[in-house]
């Protein structure tokens, strides 16, 4: 399952509100695009993330590997 960093602790960067409302790519990890979201709702939150993240790996499309991005800004993967 996708590990998402975004959830921010104590003395860590906030790297979620800059890219909160861009498009969430998921790639496997050759960089091939295997599903793309829109944010719904508003922005994206640490929960949401994580249900898109159930969601793929449910239906296995995860299972070899990904990389998550919002933009173009690295968030988070299954290798973390």
């Amino acid at each position: 399952m996708i590990k998402f960093i975004t959830d921010q602790q104590e003395g860590e960067p906030d790297i979620l509100s800059p890219v909160k409302n861009e498009t969430l790519i998921i790639t496997d990890l050759e960089k091939k695009e295997l599903a793309r979201f829109s944010p719904v709702n508003g922005p994206w939150t640490q929960e949401k993330l994580e249900r898109v993240a159930e969601d793929l790996y449910d239906n296995r499309k995860t299972r070899y590997g990904a990389d998550a991005y919002l933009g173009t800004q690295w968030v988070g993967s299954t290798e973390v």
